[in-house]
């Protein structure tokens, strides 16, 4: 009997959070659901590094004068090495999946006016056209700047940490500059093989010069974002 309550009471609270997850906005628009295995892991990392700390002051407090024993360096090595090491792969995880979010690119006013631009309904840059038709299902600044893969996501996380210290220094000037030319394979991520990129007789032969980097897609369409260039939309 206890078994099935406890059943029970695992299948209310996961209907609970399931329905915290994929409920209606107040608003009536549609948002997508959260990412509750995030949140999830989020709360455990905090948990672990709570138990962490606690099992630490606990050890300290409990053989206090006999932190020399075989006991007491155990227990303070599980606390310092063992207990916070996976709570920091956890954190780091969650840290490099937040950081996908337009909401985090929102938080640097550097980038403000350029996810403004992203969000204006009556922007004809492609950045705005991608998000207003969603093109992009989500992380849309991600999605355009950042190459896939392990390697792809390093890079981006330095150059943006570079813009970061430039800025707190002083040395940016109020401008972001790119590190490196845009590599122009990204838009083939999502285009190359859709049928709407194909039928158009201007592209040609394209795809392999971009992949060659002998052609941009700047070249014939309007750039990223408001202030740049117009051209026509794909």
């Amino acid at each position: 009997m206890r078994t099935a309550h406890v059943l029970l009471g695992f299948v209310v609270c996961l209907a609970a959070l399931t329905g915290a997850v994929h409920g209606q906005a107040p608003d009536g628009l549609y948002y997508q659901p959260k990412d509750y295995l995030l949140e999830w892991v989020k709360g455990l990392a905090l948990v672990m590094a709570l138990s962490a700390i606690a099992l630490i002051a606990w050890t300290l407090a409990a053989h206090r004068g006999r932190l020399a024993g075989f006991r007491a360096r155990v227990l303070l090595f599980l606390g310092v090495c063992c207990v916070p090491f996976p709570a920091m792969l956890m954190s780091t995880a969650v840290g490099l999946e937040q950081s996908k979010a337009i909401a985090f690119c929102d938080s640097c006013h550097l980038m403000r006016a350029f996810v403004a631009d992203m969000k204006d309904p009556g922007s004809r840059s492609l950045s705005a056209l991608h998000f207003r038709n969603r093109y992009i299902q989500d992380e849309h600044c991600y999605s355009c700047h950042t190459d896939y893969g392990l390697f792809g996501t390093l890079e981006a996380k330095v150059g943006g940490m570079s813009h970061v210290w430039s800025e707190f220094a002083g040395a940016g000037g109020g401008l972001v500059r790119p590190k490196t030319n845009y590599r122009f394979t990204i838009c083939l991520n999502c285009h190359g093989q859709s049928s709407k990129f194909v039928k158009q007789k201007g592209h040609a032969g394209v795809v392999n010069r971009v992949v060659g980097g002998q052609a941009a897609c700047t070249e014939c369409h309007t750039r990223s974002h408001a202030g740049q260039p117009q051209g026509r939309p794909s």
